[in-house]
């Protein structure tokens, strides 16, 4: 059996700062994204108490265009080359729509992201945009994600 280090029962405090926030840090990605947190925090001296530090932390750090999103289920925000993406949108497939179900499941919520893709070493370099979605169905579970490219 594992011991559990500091650092994950730091995660496991910043995942429920995160759902404070609408947001997750559990997603492809987000591991990058809580070793940064960590690193953040010992070089601020570790400041106590470590929860409100990580929700203050945590405010800004998951950027939406509008609204947050509002989770059928738990929340399962989505990464990219280690950080949050940008929450553009979500939208439910219509119960309504039975003219498509033979095409596709209906009731499911659509949760539309965007970030930049770093082309090229450095925060400054090269860029494109690139969308991903994450589907959860009528009851709440995450089913799917369509994944951009890898990096």
């Amino acid at each position: 059996m594992t011991e559990l280090t500091d650092f994950h029962i730091f995660w496991g405090e910043a995942m429920a700062a995160a759902e404070r926030h609408a947001a997750s840090i559990e997603a492809d990605g987000a591991d990058d994204f809580a070793k940064q947190l960590y690193r953040e925090y010992h070089e601020q001296g570790a400041p106590t108490p470590r929860r409100k530090w990580l929700v203050a932390r945590l405010a800004d750090a998951f950027p939406c265009m509008d609204a947050k999103p509002k989770w059928v289920g738990e929340p399962a925000w989505l990464y990219h080359q280690g950080q949050p993406m940008v929450f553009l949108h979500q939208f439910q497939v219509s119960l309504a729509a039975q003219h498509l179900i033979a095409h596709m499941s209906l009731g499911e919520t659509v949760y539309v992201f965007g970030a930049r893709h770093r082309l090229g070493p450095g925060r400054d370099g090269d860029w494109t945009d690139i969308y991903r979605m994450a589907v959860q169905t009528y009851e709440g579970d995450t089913v799917g994600e369509i994944p951009g490219p890898q990096g």
